[in-house]
Formats: structure tokens, C-alpha cells, sequence
């Protein structure tokens, strides 16, 4: 779990918005007021929409039920009266479309709320009263909602098994009505009844059981809930008195049994198997030891035979299946131990052994819910056993345990363990735990496993965790020893004993477990095991005051909704923690270098337990980070070539404990005091003498994932230079091994990952200037090696140099410091040559990146001074050139990837002041204003924030609230603005070419939003302006039609030109100019050449919907009828029809109508003759 904000966090703040609503639309949906009077009645209907609206404000209580007890009185007697009201309904609404039967709708709402809560619990909010058992059964058996007549096709909205659950449900609570059904109903025959369901049943049974004994059967066959519904509902009718007064009981039972002695090849339904096994669970469990123990050995043996019968497998198959036998064969059990004398023929010792057997198999099944079904069976029988038995079954589970554990030392090996077998062991410890079922005498090597479960882990065979669900049971395990054992219990179990913690001996029991749940709760990586250990360990320190050191304190910190993030639990919560004791500290530093941290899975954990260790390591003597370092180096050795993502976060650890070890850079008369402070780590350059002397092999093999390996040796690369550059003037040469480094830095830059490129820059200028301290004629051979290999035509393509581009330009000031500029002009040429369309796409935007990463370095660097006009030059052009990169490609605009990181670039050199000053700044600043309002909501959103942070300027830019959307009305509003004031021609060029962008071609929503605020921006215009500083209507179409004019060659410019031309034409806005001096022939006329000799579909589309407005100008009007009936005989069919109707809408000629002209133009010649005199007479 690594979400952005925990989603029960988002829940809680949510639930009172959302129980808000629901109080409002529960009764709003179910009742409406009567006409002409204050009394209530209920809808018979409801829309669909608004059940689902229901829907949705209940659906997220799955994460947190409980937050809708309190409120369950509100939210579900209304739903139950309502319903009730239905049944009494004479006259039925009539259907329509989109809408539901409210009996449905309340049925489906109600089985959501059982979903999300229970069905235990909401069943007991329905009405018990027996004079409704009548009404509810009829509506059960008319189904008016759900069964069809003469083969109709049910509504897509109707969930026929919903409405009979809740009614199945309902039917089994009035069940409980304390007199006899004969009351209800008279008594009835029964052969019909059982003909027809193939029981010998009483004789006489009363009206009401036979017909809910008719709809039980047909219901366990369902394969939905309402399987368990009418098997529970069933049971309810069977072991009351008066029906076992009659036989029915009697009856039921050897009917359930001998149904499985049946069944046959041809009989395979499982959903009927289920539902019969449903109610003989029920039956065994519900029922007292009088009712069924003559029953107890035939059901006991019909278990054995599902177990173990070969032409039952297919019932043995099931998990559903699997679980009832398992609850069936606990009750069993228990009706055994409580029963006064032998049940029938059965041995209760023979019986006990045999399920104990079975049950301790079970607990390695493989679906879930039969080991937990398994485990919570056997701490039941476990806790009504005698002690003596009770020992030897907890002994058998702590046998099962040790069952191929290899021990190292106080190190266990589990690979050879059942994983889920493990996980039954320990839930069924777990659940004798919670029932107090276990001696004190035994805690020890409960404990032992507990804790053994606790760091339960292991790796499938392609790297995935398995054991997850074993650190889940030991929470709950250790949580429930916290809760039922007294204090003294635990404090008198001596440490030594418990074998797993044997390196804590001096420590109290509920000390060692404080820590281990603590370890747990800032590292696990599984959320809900966190916030489980989290748990266990308010329970423990809660539960058994004074016995844990700085427990309240740790409790605060450690805390539930804290750890939900695991980089927050790993990087805060754990240091934090770590400061209140020491022996806090040395487990979280062991733990950190252990599977859950730098040996995670997935590798933002591992960085962020690097981070972690870098972090436990402030306020360090220099003797304690000295031993973290050489502990984390004897891992390192430890590590085999294979194991590659260890290998990274060992490194990574390193890296971050060198980082805070490095002295801090402030001013010179401090600057001897820090280094005399701060932990000499350099001795670790030793490790590339050996460890870390890597082959080649690893950064080029895919199979060994070589980008965690250079992108971990790069970081470390990176901060052990720093390190040796601030702590030694003049850095030993033996000391540091400079072939190595210069090879591995080398190799790193030869992987494009982005979190090697993200390493490169530090790594690149601490090894350049160290090596300009220790041998300057290698740093410039290795700088020359560079520079050579992407000036190499073979770099131009994809990524593959990348690395070489973003370190030339992390180093970029420094190569000034040795007086070799042409080093320097290389590095410019080379990358701003690089953004051009000469190399691939790739190639530049990392150039790009590069750029940026420059301007960055070179604002770092005190002695590097401001760059020179020429470069800044330079740089500009090459940013410019990106930033109007919009090269397509059959992948689409790909250009817009080299605009995103123009942009980032931009914005560095604009939060520098990098290239103040340049030829190009205020071009720039037009281009970033431009694509501010393009079409792309990325490239859109991107240069807006670059505007937001820029610094103050003269020129007036667009503005937007950061919280506003880009893609909202008030963004382009706001954009629109810079209209209304004296800005430079430029600008408003600029902004029009992207707000063009968006009116003309963007997305729907764009489209939209961007017209509205158009429309809106020249409605204030004034026509015409009255003075130069005014701008108007006739200013800014003219300003359309100047870059339409500039644009005639470049589509992309001219299409969204075109529409936002035909936009305001057909919105009326052209024609506020016709009194005016505006040149409407001016924009036919840019309009014909934009579609002369044209096969472009879309742009003859648009030529036309521009003669449409222009057309119904008069100074127009001739030219353009003219020119639309000449496309009447344009090659395209398509275009003929278009200038058709636009001709039509023009001028009404009749013959237009009359032709089909999607017929070859020289079948129409003739009429569009006709058209054309016609059309010329009616204009002279």
C-alpha cells in the first residue's frame, strides 16, 4: 500500500457528507406527499438512476462498516415500512422506461447494506411481527418483480435472486414467531406437496410450511445467497416445536442424508449439494443434543463419505463445499462433548481423533476460507477438551510447525515449508490465544512461533511474496495474547526460553514483542499488516502498563493511520521512533537491511529504506556510523551476483549514509569545523577495489535488471567523490581507484532508465572534479571519450547516449574552470545541435534534459560566473526551435514530447535567470504564452505552470488560479484578457495562434470551454476602436486574418484558423463588421487559396462552412455563390454534397434539391448548368 492519501482517511472525512445524503435520499426516493393533503404515501416506482445514486453513497462504507451503525436505525425501518406499505397496494403505476418496481429497488438496497454490513446485523432491523409472514410469503410466490410470463426477457435491472434473498431472510426471522404456524394456517394434506417434491412428509402439515418448505427446496438449488438464505430459512422451520411435533425434523434429516447416498453420475449439481450440505450445517449446529443427536453418527458418516468417497469428488472439489464439512464435523464435536451418554454408535475418542486428523490437514488446504474455517474448528474443540488432551492437540500444532524449519543459528531457513499450511498453524494458535484456550506453561513456544510468523516470508519461483497472510494471523495472534493474558502470565515466561529471540535475552517478553511489532509496523511491506502490528501493539502496551519502555510515546507515533503509507512509516514513523531508545534503534537498523526494507520487492521501497538508514544515522557519533557502515558492507559481501535488487539497496544505503556523513557547505571560517565534525568515510572507496568491481556484464544483461545496478553504483559514485572533494584538499591516489571509477561512471551512462538518468548529474560533476584534482589528463581523456561519442551519427537515433548527454551538461561549468572552452563550445554545439530535427525525437528531448540540467549546474557553480552571450544565444535558439517542434509521425504528435521538455527547460532557465539577457527572451516568452493555450491538455497544463512561476516581468502574461483547471472557461477567460489593454502585438499574436489551437481543434470539453470564452471576450469588444490604445472587434479579426494570411502553407495553424473563422460566422459575430471597414474579400479570398488544388477532406469541409458565412454578406455574397456552385462539380462526391446544401441554405434554388450528387460529375454538368443560369438570373 503506497497510495497518494489512505482511502480510510479519505473514507472518514467522506462518511459524514455521505450519511448526510443518505438521510436525504432514502426518504426522497421512497415517499411523496398526497394531493390535498400533509399525509405521505409510497412511490410504486424509481427511477434506475436514483437507486444507483443510492447506491453509490453506500458502496464505500465496504472499507469501514462501522462507520453506519449509529446511523442503521435511520437508513433501514424506513426501507422495511416502505415495503410493507407496498404489499397493501392495490392499483399498480404504470411502467416506464428507465425506471424500477420500488419493492425491487428496496430489496436490492437492502441486500447492499448486508453486503456492506452484514446479514446478521440488518436482519434484525426487519419487522418480526407474524401477521406479516402471510403478505411477505404471498409476494415471495407471485414474483411479480422477477418471474416472467410466456418467455418474456427479463429487465437488465432487475436482479430477480436479490429481491428473493432479502424475502428468504425476511421469512426466516418471522420464523421465530412463538406460536404454532396451525394458528396461521389451517392444516393441509401433504401427499400433493410431496409427490411433487419427492418426500415422504406428514401427513397434515399446515398451509404456511408447506408452501415455505416448497419455495426452501427450490431455493438450495440457486447459485446464488439465496442458497444459504433458504437453507438457513429451512432450519428455522424444522427445529421448531410444532413442526417437530409433526416428524418434519425427523423427516428433513433423512431425506438431506440420503440424498448424498444417491447421488450418481448423472446427478452432478453441485449448487443442490451445497444447499443440502448448507442446511445440514445449520441443522447441526442450531439444533440442541435432544433434537439431533439420534441423527449425530449418520451425518458424521455422510462427512466421511464426501471426504473420502471417490464419486463425490466433484462435491470434495468445492472450498464452499469443504468449509460446511469442516463446520458440520466441529458441531459434531461439540454435541459429542456436551452429550450426557454415547450418541448411537459413535466412539467420541475414535471421533475426536479422526476430526482433530482432519482438521490439522485442512489447516494446509489451499482456499482460505476452508483454513480459516479449519483453524476457528479446532480452537473450538481444543477449548472444550480437557487440559491434558487440550496440551497434546497445541503440541501437535507446535510439531506441525517445525516441520522442515532449518535452523542457522538463532536464523531459520523456510524455504521448505507450506506456506499455507503455516498460515493455519498459526491462525489456529491465534484462535486458541483469543479463547484463553492455551496454558501458561506453553506461551513459550507460542510465543516462539508467533514470532517466527511474525517474519514470516518467502518468494515464489518468479520473485513474487508469499506469506502475507501468515504475518496477518501472527498479528491477530499476538494481539489476542495482549488482550486475555494477565501481565504476570507474560512476565513470567523468561526470554531465554523463546528461541526466536534468544539475541534479546535481557529483555522482558512484552519488550521483545514491542519491538517486533514495531519492526513490523514501520517496515512490513503489506498495509494491513502494518496497521495489524500497529494494533497488537496498542493492545500489548495498553493492556500491560509499565512492562514496555517509552510505551504511551511509541504507541502515539507508531500510530494506525500513520503507518498506512510505507514510505511515511519507513522514513518518518521509523526514525521517530527510533529516537526514543536505543534498543528501538539497533532493531530498525537491522531490520532495514533485511528482506522488508533494502531487500524489498519493488524498488521505490528499497530507495526509501536507504533513505531510512541515512536518516538514522543524524546525530551519529562517528564510532556508531562507522559500525553501520561496516555492517552494511558485511551484507554487501554477504550478497551473491543473483541477487541484483539487494545488491541495490545495500548500495543505495550506503549512498545515503555517506550523504549525511558529508560535511555541510557554509562559509569558509566554518567550513574547517564542519570537516573536522563530520565521519571520514572515504575508506569505503575500498569496495570498488573489490565488491563493487563489477563486470560488464551487469550493466548490459537484461536478465541481471542492470538498471538498478547503475543506478545505485551511480548515486554512490556520486556522493563518495563529494565527500572526498569536501573532506581531502588534494585526494590520495591510491586511495581512490580512479580506472574503476572512470569505467563504471562509463557504463552507467550507457543506460537510458530514468533513474540512472537521475543519478548522472551528481555523479558526473564529483567525479569530474575529483578527477581534476587527482589526474587531470584522465578527466579530459574521459570528457573527450564523451563529447566523441555523441558527436558519432549512431548517437542520433533512440536513447542510447543519453546518459553521455545529461552528464556533459551536469559538468558544463566545470570544464571552464581548466581554461578549456573548447571543451565547453563542444558541449553547446553538440546539444543544441542535438534539438534540431536532425536526430530522432528521443535523442532530443534528452539533449533537452540536458540543456536544463546545465542551466542548473551552471547556476550551482559560484566560479563558473554568467554564461556568455554567444551560448546564451545558442541555448535560446535551440529551446526556441523546441518549443515549435510539432512533428507528426505515424505515432502521432510526437513533437509534443520535445515541447514538454523545451518547457521544463525554459522554466529552469527562467527560475535561474540562466539566460537573462539573451536575443531570444522575449521569444521565448511568446512561444511559452502560445503553448499556455494549445490544444494538448499536457503541453497546456506544462506551460502554464512555467508562466505561474516565473519571475516578475514588464510584459503582462494571461494569468490562472493554480487550483483552476487549464481546460476550464475562467483559464481561457483569463487568457483573453490581455486584449483588453495596450499589449505588444506580439503577445496577442501569440495568444491567439494557441487559443486558436483549442477553439479549432482541441478536445470536446476544450472546444467548448475555449469557444464560451471567446464569445464572451468579443461581446465587450466595442465594434470598432475609437482610439490606438483601444482594441476591438475589427482588431482582433484582423489579427485572425493576418495569421491566416502568415499560415497558408502550414495546416495545423490553418484548420483551427478555418474553424474558429466558421465558429463566428455562424454565431453572428462577422456580421457586427459589415458597417465597418473590414476586407471581407480579403478572407474569401485567403479562403480560396487555402483549399486550391486541396485533397484534404477536412479543409474543403471547412472551406465550405466559411462560404456559408460568407455568403450571407453582401459584399460577398456574388463571388461566393459563384464559387460554391462551381464545387458542384468537384471530384469528390462527399465536398458535391456539402456545396450542395451550402448552396442551398444560400439561396434556396429548388433544382438543388432534386438531384442526387454523388453521381459522377459529368452526369451533373448539365444541371449544374441549369443551377448556375438560374442562380445568375435570380442575382441580376
Amino acid at each position: 500500500m503506497n497510495a497518494t492519501e489512505d482511502e480510510d482517511l479519505k473514507l472518514q472525512r467522506a462518511s459524514a457528507a455521505l450519511i448526510s445524503d443518505l438521510e436525504k435520499w432514502i426518504p426522497k426516493i421512497l415517499w411523496k406527499q398526497k394531493q390535498d393533503s400533509n399525509l405521505s404515501e409510497v412511490h410504486q416506482r424509481v427511477r434506475e438512476r436514483d437507486m444507483f445514486k443510492i447506491f453509490g453513497l453506500i458502496d464505500p462504507f465496504q472499507e469501514d462498516p462501522q462507520l453506519l451503525d449509529s446511523h442503521l436505525k435511520t437508513f433501514i425501518p424506513p426501507l422495511v415500512a416502505a415495503y410493507l406499505d407496498l404489499l397493501h397496494v392495490k392499483s399498480k403505476a404504470k411502467a416506464k422506461k428507465h425506471s424500477i418496481p420500488m419493492s425491487h429497488a428496496i430489496c436490492q438496497i437492502l441486500n447492499l447494506f448486508c453486503k456492506v454490513r452484514g446479514e446478521k446485523v440488518i436482519k434484525g432491523f426487519l419487522n418480526n411481527e407474524p401477521r406479516y409472514l402471510e403478505p411477505i410469503l404471498h409476494a415471495f410466490e407471485k414474483g411479480e418483480n422477477f418471474i416472467q410470463q410466456d418467455g418474456e426477457p427479463m429487465p437488465q435491472y432487475i436482479v430477480p435472486w436479490a429481491e428473493r434473498y432479502i424475502l428468504l431472510l425476511w421469512l426466516s426471522h418471522l420464523m421465530l414467531a412463538p406460536f404454532p404456524l396451525a394458528s396461521m394456517s389451517a392444516l393441509q394434506s401433504s401427499e400433493e406437496m410431496s409427490t411433487a417434491l419427492g418426500i415422504t412428509l406428514p401427513p397434515e402439515m399446515p398451509g404456511v410450511a408447506l408452501r415455505v418448505l416448497s419455495i426452501c427446496l427450490k431455493g438450495i438449488q440457486s447459485a446464488t445467497k439465496e442458497r444459504s438464505a433458504a437453507a438457513n430459512l429451512l432450519v428455522r422451520l424444522c427445529v421448531r416445536p410444532d413442526m417437530q411435533k409433526l416428524g418434519l425434523l425427523d423427516t428433513l434429516v433423512n431425506w438431506s442424508l440420503s440424498f448424498f447416498s444417491r447421488i450418481s453420475d448423472s446427478l452432478t449439481d453441485i449448487h443442490q449439494c451445497l444447499g443440502v450440505l448448507s442446511f445440514i450445517s445449520g441443522l447441526v449446529s442450531s439444533a440442541t443434543n435432544d433434537e439431533i443427536g439420534p441423527f449425530i453418527p449418520a451425518i458424521y458418516r455422510s462427512c466421511q463419505n464426501i471426504i473420502s468417497q471417490g464419486t463425490l469428488i466433484f462435491i470434495r472439489s468445492s472450498a464452499v463445499a469443504r468449509k460446511l464439512v469442516v463446520k458440520t464435523l466441529r458441531n459434531i464435536v461439540v454435541h459429542c462433548l456436551q452429550a450426557r451418554a454415547t450418541l448411537g454408535d459413535l466412539d467420541s475418542t475414535t471421533l475426536l481423533e479422526e476430526v482433530i486428523e482432519f482438521l490439522l490437514e485442512a489447516l494446509a488446504d489451499g482456499d482460505t476460507p476452508v483454513r480459516y474455517a479449519a483453524s476457528k474448528a479446532l480452537s473450538i474443540i481444543t477449548m472444550r477438551l480437557d487440559p491434558e488432551m487440550a496440551g497434546e492437540v497445541v503440541d501437535a500444532i507446535l510439531g506441525c510447525l517445525n516441520e522442515n524449519v532449518y535452523w542457522q543459528g538463532s536464523k531459520r531457513n523456510l524455504s521448505g515449508v507450506n506456506p499455507l499450511k503455516w498460515h493455519g498453524l498459526t491462525l489456529t494458535l491465534s484462535h486458541l490465544l483469543y479463547r484463553r484456550a492455551i496454558s501458561a506453561s506453553q506461551l513459550p513456544d507460542i510465543l516462539n512461533a508467533l514470532l517466527l510468523g511474525l517474519t514470516f516470508e518467502q518468494r515464489s519461483a518468479i520473485g513474487g511474496s508469499i506469506g502475507t497472510n501468515v504475518r496477518d494471523a501472527a498479528c491477530f495472534g499476538i494481539w489476542a495474547l495482549s488482550r486475555r493474558y494477565a501481565t504476570s502470565d507474560l512476565l513470567a515466561v523468561e526470554t531465554l526460553s523463546i528461541r526466536a529471540s534468544q539475541h534479546r535475552r535481557t529483555l522482558s517478553v512484552p519488550q521483545v514483542l514491542a519491538i517486533e511489532l514495531l519492526v513490523v509496523a514501520c517496515l512490513d511491506p503489506a498495509g494491513n499488516i502494518r496497521r495489524g502490528s500497529s494494533a497488537a501493539l496498542q493492545e500489548l502496551i495498553g493492556r500491560h502498563p509499565n512492562t514496555v519502555q517509552e510505551g504511551i510515546p511509541l504507541v502515539q507515533i507508531v500510530d494506525f493511520h500513520a503507518i498506512g503509507l510505507r514510505d511515511r512509516a519507513m522514513r518518518d514513523v521509523a526514525i521517530k521512533a527510533a529516537s526514543l531508545h536505543q534498543m528501538y534503534w539497533d532493531a530498525l537498523f537491522e531490520s532495514l537491511l533485511g528482506w522488508r526494507a533494502t531487500g524489498s520487492l519493488d524498488a521505490p521501497s528499497r530507495e526509501h529504506a536507504a533513505i531510512a538508514i541515512g536518516l538514522l544515522s543524524k546525530n551519529q557519533s562517528s564510532h556508531v556510523i562507522h559500525e553501520m557502515a561496516e555492517r552494511i558492507c558485511a551484507a554487501l559481501r554477504e550478497l551473491k551476483p543473483r541477487e541484483v535488487e539487494e545488491r541495490q539497496g545495500i548500495v543505495l544505503s550506503l549512498s545515503s549514509l555517506v550523504s549525511q556523513s558529508l560535511p555541510s557547505e557554509q562559509s569558509t571560517t566554518s567550513t574547517a569545523a564542519n570537516i573536522s565534525k563530520a565521519t571520514d568515510l572515504t575508506y569505503l572507496w575500498k569496495l570498488f577495489h573489490d565488491v563493487l568491481n563489477l563486470e560488464s556484464v551487469s550493466f548490459t544483461s537484461p536478465a541481471l535488471r542492470p538498471e538498478y545496478t547503475a543506478s545505485s553504483i551511480c548515486s554512490f559514485l556520486g556522493k563518495m567523490a563529494a565527500t572526498s572533494i569536501r573532506r581531502l584538499e588534494k585526494p590520495d591516489p591510491a586511495m581512490v581507484p580512479t580506472s574503476v571509477i572512470v569505467r563504471l561512471l562509463d557504463l552507467c551512462l550507457g543506460r537510458h532508465e530514468v533513474s540512472v538518468l537521475e543519478a548522472i548529474p551528481d555523479a558526473a560533476r564529483g567525479i569530474v572534479e575529483l578527477l581534476s584534482r587527482i589526474s587531470p589528463t584522465l578527466e579530459s581523456g574521459m570528457i573527450l571519450g564523451w563529447l566523441t561519442k555523441l558527436e558519432n551519427e549512431a548517437s542520433y537515433n533512440g536513447l542510447r547516449c543519453s546518459g553521455y548527454a545529461i552528464a556533459l551538461g551536469a559538468v558544463y561549468p566545470l570544464l571552464g574552470s581548466t581554461g578549456t572552452t573548447d571543451q565547453q563550445m563542444r558541449t553547446i554545439e553538440i546539444l543544441t545541435f542535438r534539438c534540431t530535427s536532425a536526430v530522432a525525437i528521443e535523442a532530443r528531448t534528452m539533449a533537452l534534459q540536458a540543456l536544463g540540467v546545465l542551466l542548473t549546474s551552471h547556476s550551482y557553480c559560484m566560479e563558473a560566473g554568467s554564461l556568455v552571450q554567444d551560448v546564451k544565444d545558442r541555448i535560446a535558439r535551440a529551446i526556441h526551435t523546441a518549443l515549435n517542434d510539432y512533428t507528426i509521425t505515424e505515432r502521432g504528435d510526437v513533437g509534443s514530447l520535445v515541447r514538454l521538455e523545451a518547457l521544463s527547460a525554459i522554466g529552469t532557465a527562467w527560475s535561474t535567470g540562466s539566460l537573462q539577457g539573451s536575443l531570444s527572451e522575449k521569444l521565448l516568452h511568446t512561444d511559452v504564452l502560445r503553448l499556455s493555450l494549445e490544444k494538448l491538455d499536457k503541453v497546456r497544463a506544462r506551460a502554464a505552470d512555467v508562466l505561474r512561476g516565473r519571475q516578475a516581468t514588464e510584459i503582462e502574461t494571461p494569468s490562472s488560479n493554480p487550483v483552476e483547471s487549464v481546460s476550464s472557461y475562467t483559464y481561457f477567460s483569463n487568457a483573453l484578457s490581455c486584449f483588453h489593454t495596450s499589449t505588444s502585438s506580439a503577445i496577442k499574436d501569440s495568444v491567439m495562434l494557441g487559443f486558436i489551437s483549442s477553439a479549432g481543434m482541441g478536445s470536446e470539453s476544450v472546444v467548448q470551454n475555449s469557444r464560451a470564452a471567446l464569445l464572451n471576450a468579443v461581446d465587450t469588444l466595442p465594434t470598432t476602436s475609437i482610439n490606438d490604445e483601444e482594441f476591438s472587434l475589427q482588431a482582433c479579426v484582423t489579427c485572425l486574418t493576418d495569421l491566416m494570411k502568415q499560415n497558408l502553407e502550414i495546416e495545423r495553424i490553418l484548420l483551427s484558423l478555418m474553424e474558429v473563422f466558421a465558429f463566428l460566422f455562424d454565431m453572428q459575430v462577422m456580421h457586427r463588421l459589415v458597417e465597418t471597414t473590414f476586407n471581407f474579400r480579403l478572407v474569401l479570398s485567403l479562403t480560396q487559396k487555402a483549399h486550391f488544388k486541396s485533397t484534404n477532406m477536412h479543409k474543403l469541409h471547412l472551406a465550405l462552412d466559411l462560404y456559408r458565412g460568407l455568403g450571407t454578406i453582401p459584399g460577398t455574397r456574388i463571388d461566393t455563390i459563384s464559387k460554391v456552385s462551381s464545387m458542384l462539380l468537384h471530384p469528390f462526391p462527399k465536398i458535391r454534397i456539402s456545396a450542395a446544401e451550402t448552396l442551398w441554405v444560400l439561396t434556396q434554388e429548388d433544382g438543388l434539391k432534386r438531384r442526387d450528387w454523388s453521381l459522377p460529375s459529368k452526369s451533373l454538368k448539365a444541371a449544374v448548368d441549369g443551377i448556375k443560369s438560374s442562380l445568375n438570373a435570380q442575382i441580376q
